[in-house]
């Protein structure tokens, strides 16, 4: 009596066991579909609070050694990209921003375009690593103190913000930027603001 008991608790755990393990893996197979024809957008234009607003201060010393400050940058469309050594995105976009300084020479804005990098929660040595290792040619910001990450509401990277010719931000990129995301943004700037 106490086995045949014993035999059917047993008996009912293997079912309940198999129908959770088919559950799972109707769930995993419909997540992997889903993953495959559903394409996630890696970047957005976001709200921020600045837009519209003269561009806060943009100041520090560069993994070069150099004091820079936004002064450098009027009167040109400037990039501000925040990026880290560690962000995986980070990486994936630096390629488009040398792509779209490439291609952007033959825009009307080409002669006025400009990016500096601010890093995030990063360390001295890799972000120059980063930066060497990516091509990264543009002046970059070692925000040791998020400072200006704190300026421009960064918390996690890759962010970018477009500043126009006069100082007002005119946008800002949460996410992975792409050429094409670069090129549209500038492409509308420009009709605006010329």
């Amino acid at each position: 009596m106490v086995e045949d008991r014993r035999s059917e608790i047993d008996s009912r755990g293997r079912k309940i066991r198999i129908g959770a393990l088919a559950s799972l893996a109707i769930v995993v197979a419909f997540s992997v579909i889903v993953a495959s024809v559903v394409k996630v957008s890696t970047s957005q234009q976001a709200a921020s609070n600045l837009i519209g607003k003269a561009v806060p201060g943009i100041s520090g010393t560069t993994l070069e050694g150099q004091k820079i400050d936004y002064s450098a940058f009027k009167g040109r469309y400037l990039l501000v990209n925040f990026f880290a050594s560690w962000c995986i995105p980070c990486k994936a976009e630096t390629s488009s921003f040398v792509n779209f300084l490439q291609s952007a020479k033959s825009e009307p804005y080409g002669s006025k375009l400009a990016i500096v990098g601010v890093t995030v929660n990063d360390r001295m040595a890799q972000a120059k690593a980063f930066a060497n290792a990516n091509g990264i040619t543009w002046p970059v910001i070692y925000d040791a103190t998020g400072v200006v990450a704190l300026k421009f509401g960064v918390v996690n990277p890759p962010q970018t913000f477009l500043v126009a010719p006069n100082g007002t931000v005119v946008t800002r990129v949460v996410g992975q930027v792409t050429l094409a995301n670069l090129k549209s943004v500038l492409g509308l700037a420009y009709a605006t603001y010329g």
